[in-house]
């Protein structure tokens, strides 16, 4: 398969331990496709190490912004970046702390067409996580939960940032005032484009813990994601009302 039209997006922030070896991976695994690291000024220097290796490359896009702004927004502007200045066709996100697989990618980029999008699940039968504590699969568990009771998601795994998309379902994306900019964004952007009469396709995925660093997750952005979850309900309950 000819990967030149297909882009990675890869939102970091203090992954200077992990981003190397994850483009090697990703350049293995789709010679020629794009890979776009969307950098939130990382104290640990992440964009210097990055400069310093691929700061040459054809294939290989760096954009550094001037203070963090949260997952979902490096993410857009990645796919502005792809969308408009190297005309992708097909778009993916996904985490630089080795969680998510880059071998799967193939089987994923295979099923996308121009009304679906092909995200990964933890929790389809067939599927593994590995290196969690109780605490934290019981919290996700429950965040998943939280997102099909407000948002009627159609997805086993609401939170898994590992998507592939085709141009059509990223125009929608970077057409459309979010209301979110952290990894509540995940489920905007799938009730969005849901309603927009695109369908979600998941496959299995085994899902390890990351390898080095410490998770940006904390107590304070849970409860502001519940927060960010009540005003999407409302806005996409507002729009069905209004149809």
């Amino acid at each position: 398969m000819n990967y030149a039209k297909v882009a990675v997006i890869i939102p970091t922030y203090n992954e200077r331990q992990n981003i190397l070896w994850l483009i090697e991976q990703l350049m293995a695994v789709m010679p020629g496709a794009k890979i776009v690291i969307v950098d939130d000024n990382s104290p640990d220097q992440t964009a210097l190490v990055i400069k310093s290796k691929y700061g040459k490359s054809k294939t290989v896009f760096l954009l550094v912004g001037i203070k963090k702004q949260g997952r979902g927004a490096a993410v857009l502007r990645g796919f502005n970046f792809a969308y408009h200045q190297l005309s992708s066709q097909i778009m993916v996100e996904m985490d630089a702390d080795h969680s998510h697989q880059p071998q799967l990618l193939p089987q994923m980029i295979s099923l996308v067409n121009q009304q679906t999008v092909v995200s990964a699940s933890r929790y389809l039968p067939g599927s593994s996580i590995t290196g969690w504590s109780k605490l934290r699969v019981v919290f996700s568990h429950l965040a998943n939960w939280a997102v099909k009771i407000f948002l009627s998601s159609p997805l086993t795994d609401s939170t898994n940032g590992f998507r592939a998309y085709p141009r059509s379902a990223i125009q929608v994306l970077i057409t459309t005032r979010l209301l979110t900019a952290n990894y509540v964004m995940l489920a905007e952007t799938t009730a969005l484009l849901t309603g927009r009469g695109f369908e979600y396709r998941e496959v299995v995925s085994h899902f390890p813990n990351r390898r080095v660093g410490q998770s940006n997750t904390n107590l304070r952005l849970a409860f502001q994601s519940l927060a960010d979850l009540s005003k999407i309900w409302f806005r996409y309950r507002l729009e069905k009302s209004n149809t």
